[in-house]
This record gives C-alpha cells, structure tokens and sequence, in this order.
C-alpha cells in the first residue's frame, strides 16, 4: 500500500505543479499587457502636454504682445465694468 500512496502524492505534485506553471504564464502575460498599456497611455499623455505647453507658450506670447489697456478707476470690478459698457452700447444702438 504505500507504493499506492506515493504515486498519488507525486501525481499531486505534479497536478500542483502544472496548475503553478500555468498560472505563473497568465501573470506574466497579463503583467506585459499591462506594461504595453501603460506605455502607450504615457506616450498619448504625453503627446497631449507638449500640445497644452505649444498652445500655452503661444498664447502667454500673444497675451505678453498685446497692449496694455488701462480700465478707469471707478470703482467698478472688471465684470460689472463690461456689463454697464454692454449696456451703453446696446442703448447708443437704438
């Protein structure tokens, strides 16, 4: 009887082994799918924020080229100073 034995436990063995080999297969395709996956969202990420910085750098330049225009000191912020001058121009318009 415990020749019996022995087949079963290295059958088991072996069974355990195989189902250890496969899994550690799974992982690592999984694993350098992931690694693909992430190099390409890093290239795209990155691609996108050379755009932002081209678009940024262009638009300070065309802020920076612009004139300086002084609003008068009235007291009025800047949005209700748009409002009132929205205002005026739609009455010189009737």
């Amino acid at each position: 009887m415990g020749i019996f034995r022995a087949d079963k436990a290295v059958e088991r063995i072996e069974d355990r082994l195989v189902k250890l080999e496969t899994l550690c297969d799974d992982l690592q395709r999984t694993s350098r799918s992931l690694e693909l996956e992430y190099v390409e969202l890093f290239d795209k990420v990155k691609r996108q924020m050379s755009r932002m910085a081209k678009r940024y750098a262009v638009d300070t330049a065309e802020v920076n080229d612009a004139p300086v225009v002084e609003e008068p000191d009235d007291g009025l912020d800047p949005i209700s100073r748009s409002i009132l001058r929205r205002r005026g121009m739609a009455r010189s318009q009737l």
